[in-house]
């Protein structure tokens, strides 16, 4: 199998996988919205692609869904971090503001205001991704340079992305990007995702070359891979 991304107008990135035993043009889209094209080896890319473009209306569609179930945060809420944890307090104060700091995300909200309007929760969001971003900026390239070290793999340079739809991707120089959402996943996971990249440094598919390789560094590649399918890469 080999698998491509194209950036289509009005859908984004699709993921267009070649696989043999494939019979027919199949199209799916992921719980964390990601657009899936499974396709014969002997169906050019280019007729997927207009698939695709016929199918606009059905994606949008379907991605609105997902979006509409995207959380909603409230003072009950129980969202952590690698190294935080959310909490929301309503009280006596006369403004929304943050306070980070001994592993609390600290939210103050006033007593009057709703904690669903809109401007609340996009400020509640806003605080997480700066400290998402923050936390997988001092984890995540350590822990990849020890994996790398570890299992004997090179690559060129780690960039830190609010992915909307890829937990990481390896570039053809071997520049690897990973997504600050990682840090609400498990470790074990995190380290699959890591080592997931680092394979692709060597084969640049999901063939079974890759998965071999893959296997000899994470035992049950494929358990962790369908585990992954339980977190969203976009939850807000």
């Amino acid at each position: 199998m080999t698998t491509k991304y194209i950036d289509i107008e009005q859908v984004g990135s699709v993921s267009f996988t070649t696989n043999e035993r494939s019979r027919r043009i199949r199209l799916s889209i992921k719980s964390d919205g990601e657009i899936v094209v499974s396709l014969p080896s002997s169906v050019p890319v280019r007729d997927a692609i207009r698939f695709i473009e016929s199918k606009v209306d059905w994606i949008l569609k379907q991605k609105s869904k997902i979006q509409a179930r995207s959380t909603l945060f409230a003072p009950e809420s129980c969202f952590k971090t690698r190294f935080h944890q959310l909490a929301i307090t309503k009280g006596n104060t006369d403004k929304v503001y943050n306070r980070v700091g001994n592993g609390v995300i600290q939210i103050f909200i006033p007593d009057r205001v709703n904690h669903e309007q809109p401007k609340v929760q996009e400020f509640i969001k806003k605080t997480l991704i700066d400290v998402m971003r923050w936390e997988a900026k001092i984890y995540l390239p350590k822990r990849l340079k020890e994996l790398a070290d570890k299992h004997g793999f090179k690559y060129e340079n780690v960039s830190i992305k609010n992915a909307s739809t890829r937990w990481g991707s390896c570039s053809s120089v071997n520049n690897i990007n990973l997504n600050l959402h990682l840090m609400r996943v498990p470790e074990h996971l995190i380290d699959y995702v890591l080592l997931h990249e680092l394979a692709h440094t060597v084969v640049k598919n999901h063939g079974d070359k890759f998965w071999l390789l893959l296997e000899q560094c994470y035992p049950n590649a494929r358990k962790a891979d369908k585990e992954m399918n339980n977190y969203r890469t976009q939850t807000f």
